[in-house]
């Protein structure tokens, strides 16, 4: 993959560096041996590739879909699983903190409910590129605040993660996996995937004629490395 920061594929008028090569999909150093391996690669991601893998079958298939379908997973380790990889965008990101010690300690222990302020909207992404957006802000000028979000794209689902929930960032049109934020971790759910409410490649990390967003280094793109003859 070649690895990008935001800015490059939203057409900013000044070049950036040269992208950064990863072999074998986007990596980053950052996550502990437990967090990496015992938390995520034994545990939920199983869940959350199930999920992704259950979307993907329907969208390459050819049967007719209807709007709605419905794709059995556990909504508790999947929205860990993608905390866990937001989670790892950057170096020496953790802060300390209420919101840093709640999310650790929920993402660590499977018993408890999700945190009231977070917010886990999912949809269908029928794009190449992965992007991937931690610690930003957008302010849409139709509402009183800003919003925090984390954002992990990639064919063929998309996750926008939300703090705090400000009014005017609601996006009722997808699902939310907060709504399942209670149920048992081991719980198989029939979770819906709105086909009708696909948005553009580009939403909503680029600005819009209402919105203007701010980026920090953990904002990065990634495409599949095009290979040049000599």
């Amino acid at each position: 993959m070649e690895v990008n920061h935001l800015t490059s594929v939203l057409g900013a008028d000044r070049p950036g560096p040269k992208p950064r090569i990863s072999q074998n999909g986007v990596k980053f150093r950052t996550l502990c041996k437990r967090c990496n391996n015992s938390a995520l690669g034994l545990n939920y991601d199983l869940a959350f590739n199930d999920f992704t893998q259950g979307i993907k079958s329907y969208l390459t298939s050819s049967i007719k879909l209807p709007s709605v379908m419905y794709v059995s997973g556990k909504p508790g380790k999947i929205a860990r699983a993608v905390f866990g990889h937001l989670s790892a965008v950057g170096v020496d990101r953790f802060h300390e903190g209420d919101r840093s010690d709640e999310m650790m300690e929920w993402f660590l222990d499977e018993s408890l409910p999700m945190p009231s302020r977070l917010r886990i909207k999912y949809w269908v992404y029928p794009y190449k590129t992965q992007i991937l957006i931690r610690d930003s802000a957008i302010r849409d000028l139709r509402a009183q605040d800003a919003a925090v979000f984390w954002l992990m794209k990639f064919f063929p689902v998309a996750f926008l993660v939300l703090w705090d929930s400000p009014s005017g960032y609601e996006y009722p049109q997808f699902a939310d996996l907060a709504r399942w934020g209670n149920a048992d971790p081991e719980a198989e759910i029939e979770l819906p995937i709105y086909l009708n409410s696909v948005p553009h490649e580009r939403w909503p990390e680029a600005p819009e004629d209402h919105s203007f967003l701010l980026y920090g280094e953990g904002a990065v793109a990634a495409n599949a490395r095009i290979k040049r003859r000599s």
